[in-house]
């Protein structure tokens, strides 16, 4: 939950980056629903990858339990995966800094 209330804080920073947001999980859409209204409006779209596709393609689905291990990519508008963190930590105020010098980095190129 961490992760989504701080990129919504941090919203803006990535629209100055010219990059968006997408948070996915393998909860269903009507756990999003419930879960974005606790939370207000979110400035990003919530995904729901319930057949588990997503995370399956991206490796960051733990087969075991069919939960999604907490990770950030940073995809380019070519579609190329630019950053990666297969083990992100939401306390970990470093880490949000890589993603957001990937999203800058990125977003210079339009």
């Amino acid at each position: 939950m961490k992760e989504i209330t701080s990129w919504k804080e941090d919203y803006k920073r990535f629209e100055d980056a010219n990059t968006e947001v997408l948070a996915i999980s393998v909860d269903h859409i009507y756990s999003h629903n419930v879960f974005a209204a606790a939370l207000g409006t979110l400035p990003y779209p919530l995904l729901a990858d319930w057949h588990k596709k997503v995370t399956q393609k991206f490796g960051v689905l733990n087969e075991e339990n069919g939960t999604a291990i907490r990770s950030c990519f940073v995809i380019d508008q070519e579609g190329i995966v630019q950053f990666s963190n297969h083990t992100f930590d939401a306390n970990e105020k470093l880490q949000y800094e890589e993603v957001f010098k990937a999203c800058e980095t990125c977003g210079k190129g339009d």
